[in-house]
């Protein structure tokens, strides 16, 4: 799922194929991005027929530079900002990353600075997606039978 969220992160063009996108770490150079699952119950609710809706919950971290230029810190938070309301406009228009019985993508909160240092500083924005994990043997919205998601 994080390498599939990876590649729409480079899909949809706001985060630059020049920059990196780590998982698991985010290192003191700007400008460069980590995802970061959120440890969560992924069940939402449970079906009959044994299938599921679930969640996965990530934080998309980026470490900026940033300081005493104003333009600078605007462009940081307007990259959030940006990021918010492209993540809104794809998932209304279906725009979401590759993964087996996705129903939305979407931001759980606006994104801002979790740290700082006369140079740099570290950013947030909680993210989730929401999915149906089909039991195995079901078929899927395609009429394809379901193997090990």
């Amino acid at each position: 799922m994080v390498e599939e969220i990876r590649k729409y992160l480079f899909e949809i063009k706001l985060i630059d194929e020049n920059n990196r996108i780590n998982v698991d770490f985010l290192s003191e150079k700007p400008t460069e991005f980590a995802i970061v699952p959120v440890p969560i119950n992924p069940i939402l609710e449970t079906y009959r027929d044994g299938s599921s809706k679930r969640q996965f919950q990530f934080q998309l971290l980026s470490c900026n530079s940033y300081g005493a230029d104003v333009l600078q810190n605007i462009s940081n938070s307007s990259f959030y900002e940006d990021l918010y309301n492209l993540i809104e406009y794809n998932s209304k228009h279906k725009i979401r990353p590759k993964i087996k019985g996705i129903q939305s993508i979407e931001c759980l909160d606006n994104g801002g600075i979790l740290d700082a240092s006369p140079n740099t500083a570290k950013y947030a924005i909680l993210m989730r997606i929401t999915y149906i994990k089909f039991r195995e043997g079901l078929f899927d919205e395609t009429n394809k039978i379901q193997k090990n998601m």
